[in-house]
């Protein structure tokens, strides 16, 4: 039978094949605040893009905004929108930190479809580059994650008061299995209606086809076994002290990582409460951490392999050697028992032993492929060194062309692949020229990566979403098959078993939400009402400072590694105009005398531990006359197995020797107001001017021109370089008349004066 295409106004001709359900929950969503939940594979992003062709006819002046979490996610939807939307390709752009914030100005300007990170989108909207007045909708795309403080919630806050005509649509395969958590990531991002549809629904069934699941167990080996008794052992070893100073922690071989970090909370906060803390309760501290790294080799060499294990221990020494680790992790590696562990790892990879799911992996894909040739399959690791030996041995098989798929960060030897390699990898198996493809969690969320006849789960996952997600890879068009490995008496049985009760409690959680948005059809502005405009997403009071509108409005220059941090949002909440600059010297500058430096608690103690505090205290020192120092946190004291007597040492020699001030905040929020007022005291009340110095002389030619300029009365960083941009040359500056200098933005008849007047003055001392 002959395809049927949506017909619909901003659409192109036959590029969306018609789905009723798709087509039904678009116009729900042109409508209203909606969540819609959908299995992977069932087209979200088809609803996304007709909802916004909608919105586009029904606000023709209007720009649409699609937020995703990642840059190769970001690059697939801008293809996809300009393949259907009725649109001029040109105006659906794709903006990132890539781009200068001129161009993304201008980009703003000129594009109506815009798909971006929502941290980019944060960082613009922070530096007020532009605003969302004109977006007739924002579109979250893995929407579960808009939860704490992750930018989406930031975006959605400032949406709720800048739209003129907002609508918001949220898109996810599993907004988890708690219906708190559903309700919260609604509210959080406005949304007030929530839509599920599963392989199951009515309106779907006909659009799927089935999906067999295979769970196949696998025994360790005795050897295997041998290598975790030896780390259980020291386990029980690290625990005496922990126990004997009264601090609770279960059976060794049910120790999880979240027992531990419950403990190290507790300690750190006996810690705390001393002038003079007992040096025992130092030594718990060092014993938890080794804890921690044997709880994780215990889960590697039990659920990913041996080869594998070996190169993280690698990476531990690698770590010692960059001083990086804690005492903790030195001591693990010093103990007998520990290179026995090792040696004996490493003797049995020589020997050539690996875990059973590398056999089991062989078979399995080697079966598929004498099946069909044509086949393609997806085997998902949580780990990249397991990416690395699965790969590997799949290479044994001449029938297999493998590729790995991992993400764009880099650790040390292990390059992340770029973006354009990602596309060029997901390019290549779509053409076939790879037919098996190793994936790691970048591969679970949102890219657009072809069917598969066959999904592997080499590892068990603990969370619903990423197992959601890594099924829907396969059973769209035509049947699939999931194969799940678990290895007996390992993490991997107990994340399995995690996974099925929480997928149980998903259906009535989901039903739940549902129900409660058809109940509370409250509209966007009911939803953002005035007691909840504070802080969309944390119960917790409005700032304790609220600029009215008659004050001077309060500037601050932001170090750009600032702009992503919630003490950014909180001085957006209060006003703030900022500007991110990459600053040598200072985190915050609020005007030519003051800068501040922040510092949150544990990397106070990190940069005292590396050398780096005193370095850049130093610099702020000498480069401002009014240096300040905000710690933020409320404990400093137990974060690190640290001399309680080495912290206080450096507190006095910053107040005295190097004389900076400290002030000290609980959290963000607090940093914030410290800050506005700070500004507030210097630029409002003692008018003073805002700009950068540097007590470092090195730069490029460019800063040390603006470095001079912004040294006149009234002349900031930013009225410097439209005054060089103008003018060209200091020369060029210094010659110009008054007149001259007025044609520039932002500098009026007084700032004008000024540099004039300063141009021609004869300094006091001077003899003729």
């Amino acid at each position: 039978m002959e395809p049927s295409y949506v017909d619909a106004k901003g659409i192109l001709k036959e590029s969306i094949e018609y789905r009723k359900y798709q087509v039904d929950l678009a116009e729900i969503g042109s409508k209203e605040n909606t969540m819609i939940v959908l299995s992977t594979g069932l087209g979200k992003t088809v609803i996304a893009a007709l909802v916004a062709a909608a919105r586009l006819i029904q606000h023709p002046d209007s720009k649409v905004l699609f937020l995703a979490p990642s840059r190769p996610l970001v690059d697939q939807q801008a293809r996809y929108l300009r393949r259907v939307l009725d649109v001029n390709p040109e105006h659906v752009v794709c903006m990132t930190g890539h781009d200068t914030p001129e161009d993304r100005r201008t980009m703003w300007d000129e594009a109506r479809v815009f798909v971006m990170t929502p941290q980019a989108l944060q960082n613009d909207l922070v530096q007020r580059s532009y605003g969302l007045q004109k977006v007739s909708l924002i579109v979250y795309d893995e929407a579960h994650r808009g939860v704490g403080n992750y930018a989406y919630t930031f975006v959605a806050e400032l949406y709720g008061k800048q739209g003129a005509n907002p609508l918001s649509l949220g898109l996810t395969a599993s907004p988890g299995h708690e219906a708190d958590h559903i309700k919260t990531v609604c509210k959080n991002l406005g949304l007030t209606r929530v839509e599920v549809r599963n392989e199951r629904s009515p309106d779907v069934r006909d659009y799927v086809v089935s999906i067999d699941t295979d769970v196949r167990y696998v025994r360790l080996p005795s050897e295997v076994e041998v290598l975790k008794d030896i780390l259980y052992g020291l386990l029980d070893e690290y625990k005496k002290p922990i126990l004997e100073h009264g601090f609770s922690l279960p059976n060794s071989r049910r120790l999880s990582r979240r027992e531990i970090l419950r403990v190290q909370k507790e300690v750190r906060k006996e810690i705390g409460s001393y002038t003079k803390p007992p040096r025992g309760l130092f030594l718990v501290i060092r014993n938890l951490t080794a804890a921690l790294r044997l709880v994780h080799l215990i889960e590697f060499i039990g659920t990913q392999g041996l080869t594998p294990t070996y190169r993280y221990i690698q990476g531990i020494y690698e770590e010692v050697r960059h001083k990086e680790s804690s005492k903790g992790v030195k001591d693990l590696i010093s103990k007998g028992e520990f290179r026995q562990f090792e040696n004996l790892l490493k003797a049995l990879i020589d020997k050539g032993h690996r875990h059973p799911k590398a056999d089991a992996i062989l078979e399995l894909v080697s079966e598929q492929l004498s099946v069909d040739l044509d086949s393609r399959i997806l085997v998902f690791t949580r780990f990249r060194d397991t990416a690395i030996e699965v790969v590997e041995t799949l290479e044994q098989l001449s029938d297999a062309r493998v590729s790995r798929f991992v993400g764009q960060s880099s650790r040390r030897a292990d390059k992340g692949f770029s973006q354009k390699k990602q596309v060029e990898v997901l390019e290549g198996f779509r053409n076939n020229e790879f037919n098996v493809l190793v994936a790691t969690q970048v591969g679970e969320e949102g890219l657009d990566i072809p069917e598969c006849n066959l999904v592997v789960f080499y590892d068990c996952v603990p969370s619903v979403v990423p197992y959601i997600q890594r099924r829907g890879r396969t059973g769209r068009k035509t049947p699939g098959r999931v194969v799940i490995f678990v290895a007996r008496g390992t993490h991997d049985e107990f994340y399995h078993w995690s996974v099925i009760s929480k997928l149980k409690k998903m259906p009535d959680a989901l039903k739940e939400a549902e129900k409660d948005s058809e109940e509370e059809q409250t509209s966007l502005e009911d939803f953002v009402s005035d007691d909840m405009a504070g802080d969309s997403y944390e119960e917790k009071p409005k700032p304790t400072i609220t600029p009215s509108p008659s004050d001077d409005t309060i500037k601050m220059i932001v170090d750009s590694r600032e702009l992503p941090t919630a003490v950014a949002r909180e001085l957006t909440r209060l006003d703030v105009e900022i500007s991110g600059e990459s600053l040598q010297i200072g985190d915050y500058i609020v005007s030519e005398d003051v800068a501040i430096e922040r510092k949150e608690s544990g990397d106070f103690i990190q940069s005292l531990i590396d050398g780096r505090l005193f370095v850049q205290l130093t610099a702020l020192r000498s480069s401002y006359r009014r240096p300040v120092l905000i710690i933020e946190g409320e404990q400093l004291i137990g974060l690190r197995a640290v001399n309680p007597a080495s912290i206080y040492g450096a507190l006095a020699s910053i107040a005295i020797r190097i004389q900076i001030p400290i002030l000290w905040t609980r959290n963000a929020e607090e940093t914030a107001n410290v800050l506005y007022r700070l500004a507030h005291l210097e630029q409002v009340a003692a008018k003073k001017t805002l700009r950068t110095r540097s007590g470092d002389a090195r730069g490029t030619d460019a800063e040390a021109l603006e470095y001079i300029l912004s040294g006149f009365p009234g002349v900031d960083t930013v009225i410097s370089r439209a005054i060089l941009s103008e003018f060209g040359t200091l020369e060029g500056v210094f010659s110009a008349s008054e007149k001259e200098l007025q044609s520039v933005k932002g500098v009026g008849k007084k700032i004008a004066g000024r540099i004039r007047r300063l141009l021609t003055t004869k300094y006091p001392s001077y003899k003729e």
